[in-house]
This record gives C-alpha cells, sequence and structure tokens, in this order.
C-alpha cells in the first residue's frame, strides 16, 4: 500500500480473544430451549432447527476458522480515525483488473472466500488467467474486524468515501470496477456516482431499488406492490433495525442464541435452496459469521447503517440521473422466502445499464450459494474493460 496523509496501513493476522470465546462456549452451554410453538419457518426460527444449530456451535473449531482465514492476506488500514479491515488477493495474469467487492447485513467480508480465489485465479478452475482480478474485500465499518464504529455510523457514501481512499490512495489502483450486493450495492452505486473518473463500472446483485416519481410502467407497478407485501410480511426485522436498532443490538450482543436466532433466520430464508428444499446456506460460515459477529462484539453497531439510510435527508438515489458509469445488475432468484425483483425499466431510471441478466438460482447471497455462478457473471460485466479489448 502506499502512504498517505490521511491513510496508514498495516498487515493484520486476523485472531479471536480467547476469553470471549470462552465466555461464548459457557453462554451456549447455558442455553435453555424454548418452544417456538411451531415448526415451521412461519413464526421465525423454529426451535428444534434452533437447537440443532447451538448444539453444532458448541462443536465449532474457531482455531480452524482462524487458520482459514487466515489463508489470505489481511490489513487494518487506517482512514483518519476510522480503523477498516480489508483482505487483498493479488490476480495472476499480465493485467488483472482490480475489483473491490462490499458485503451486506448479516453477511461479512467470508462470504467471498470462496468468490476471491475464482476470481484472482481462474486458472486453477479451468479459466483464463487474463481474465484475473485483484480483489479487494473490506468490512463495512462496524463490521467484524472493523470497529469499533464511530459515534452516529455512516452513510453509504460516506463508506464510499472510504472505499476510494483505500482504493487510489491506499493501493495505488487508477482505475478499478466494484461489485455489491445488500448494503453493499447501495455502496457500490454511490462509489460510482461519486468517482466516475476511477470507477470504471460496476456490477450489483439484485439491488433494491428506492420509488421513483410517477410515470410508472405496469411492470413498476407491480413491482412496488410485491415489495409492499413482502415488507410487510417479512421487514420487520428492517423496521426495528432503522428505528431502533440499539435496543435490539443489546440483546444480540448480550446473547449468542438470540443472534443465531436472528441471523440464522435470515440466512435460510434469503438463501438459495436445492432440489430438496434445502437452504445453500454454508452451515460452517453460517457458524463462522454468527462467531465472528459475536467474538468481535460487532452485532449491534452491524445494525446502524439501516437507521442511518433512514435518517438521512436526501439519502436515496435520484431517479433520472444515471450518471456516466456502466452499470451490470445480475439478478439472482430460488430464495426460500423470494425477494420482489425489480423490472428492468425501474432499474435504468437509476443507472447506466451496460448489461442485464437473470438467473433463477444464487439467491440472496450468490457468493455463497453458487460463487461459481457469481465469478462467471462478474468475468461477463467486465471483461469489455480489460485493456486491449
Amino acid at each position: 500500500m502506499s502512504d498517505s496523509t490521511r491513510l496508514k496501513a498495516e498487515r493484520f493476522f486476523p485472531k479471536f480473544d480467547p476469553l470471549l470465546i470462552t465466555r461464548l462456549y459457557r453462554r451456549l452451554e447455558d442455553h435453555q430451549a424454548i418452544d417456538s410453538y411451531d415448526e415451521t419457518w412461519d413464526r421465525g426460527t423454529p426451535s428444534s432447527w434452533l437447537d440443532q444449530l447451538v448444539a453444532d456451535w458448541k462443536d465449532f473449531d474457531v482455531p480452524a476458522l482462524e487458520r482459514s482465514i487466515s489463508e489470505f492476506e489481511h490489513f487494518q488500514v487506517q482512514v483518519d480515525s476510522t480503523s477498516i479491515h480489508v483482505v487483498v488477493e493479488l490476480g495472476s495474469g499480465a493485467s488483472p483488473i482490480p475489483i473491490i467487492l462490499t458485503h451486506g447485513w448479516p453477511g461479512s467480508f467470508m462470504e467471498y472466500l470462496k468468490l476471491i480465489p475464482m476470481l484472482a485465479h481462474p486458472e486453477n478452475f479451468g479459466g483464463d488467467p487474463d481474465e484475473s482480478f485483484t480483489v479487494v474485500v473490506p468490512s463495512l465499518p462496524g463490521f467484524g474486524f472493523s470497529s469499533p464504529l464511530r459515534e452516529g455510523g455512516f452513510t453509504y457514501g460516506e463508506v464510499a468515501e472510504l472505499w476510494n481512499e483505500i482504493m487510489v490512495n491506499g493501493l495505488g489502483f487508477d482505475s478499478y470496477v466494484a461489485h455489491g450486493s445488500d448494503l453493499g450495492a447501495g455502496i457500490t452505486a454511490r462509489l460510482a456516482r461519486a468517482h466516475p473518473l476511477q470507477v470504471a463500472a460496476i456490477h450489483l446483485a439484485t439491488p433494491g431499488m428506492p420509488i421513483p416519481p410517477k410515470p410508472w410502467s405496469s411492470g413498476t407497478t407491480e413491482h412496488f406492490r410485491e415489495v409492499e407485501v413482502w415488507t410487510s410480511e417479512e421487514g420487520g426485522y428492517m423496521h426495528v433495525q432503522s428505528t431502533k436498532p440499539s435496543t435490539i443490538g443489546v440483546a444480540l450482543a448480550d446473547s449468542p442464541i438470540g443472534l443465531a436466532s436472528w441471523i440464522g433466520e435470515k440466512a435460510m430464508a434469503w438463501s438459495d435452496t436445492d432440489e430438496n428444499g434445502n437452504s445453500t446456506f454454508d452451515r460452517e460460515l453460517l457458524l463462522s459469521t454468527l462467531t465472528l459477529y459475536w467474538a468481535t462484539r460487532t452485532a449491534a453497531s452491524s445494525l446502524q447503517p439501516y437507521w442511518r439510510y433512514r435518517h438521512t435527508p436526501n439519502g436515496a438515489l435520484i431517479a433520472d440521473d444515471v450518471g456516466p458509469t456502466p452499470v451490470a445488475v445480475s439478478l439472482f432468484g430460488g430464495e426460500k422466502v423470494p425477494f420482489p425483483k425489480p423490472p428492468r425499466e425501474l432499474v435504468a431510471r437509476y443507472f447506466n445499464l451496460s448489461s442485464w441478466t437473470e438467473h433463477d438460482t444464487g439467491g440472496h447471497f450468490p457468493a455463497v450459494s453458487d460463487p461459481s455462478l457469481l465469478a462467471k457473471s462478474l468475468r461477463q460485466a467486465f471483461r469489455q474493460f480489460r485493456i486491449g479489448e
């Protein structure tokens, strides 16, 4: 990383506080089973499923997790008073494209760990090294090793400024591309708007769209009707986290069982499903994610972006002001609880669309459910921006 008056970077070796891990196991042993009164998912997390998840967590190998994530190169980057955890993997080939991948909630940098080598070293997966990327994966402020969160948290635009600082002044890239999903899609969109000279193109996975001024097409009208139904049935978590995040945050930070139920239910509902209807969200990754949130004490701070978005005046993207940056959009489907997918004509009111693809699989976590599909999507989206093509 280059020197900067605003930015300092140091190699980082991710480890969890052994005292916190000991406390975690003690709290898991004290778990008292609670009857959910419904063993389906209709009322939330079933007690039998949660009991099995807790049993698996008791046997979870934390040192193995530390060894696994330490196979990558980590940095702690200090931008002014903010500390950001970043994973960097240099790409193979003659001219790898720099790419920054941004996760969302309830995710972490770990959801990209299977994707990173596919992008950085495609020759190891039957691909062409000339289509490689140098991959940068930061942890959002207040998530995992990017902690503690500053008072008040960050807006999407403020996180985008941190990302550009890291990519340009930290890593020395004159130009790069970006991908985001969930909260990461919102941040990536702001990154493209604010820095079109540095951001050559972006890719968004199933972005959520704000409501534009009318007139609307019939497809847009139907989409927002579906969004209203989905929000009323499935959006309770979003309302709580955007209005009283500190209240629920205390419960999640104090109780690993509560954390497992809150995050586990979303991981199952939003993930793709296999031919037998089972979630494709990897069990080891779910336990790793729970351990990361607990051991870094970031369960509460990870909720703050919802509050900031709701309480930031003019925080939404502006319709019919697409900006110059090319935007590739991929819609991934197959979730256990399907998300309403925006129609192309709605998305085109916000972005300069360079490509549009729809997949029946991948779900809300395509990097987890089908990393090879996401890798293929990213290679296709950014192929035209390689030197000489």
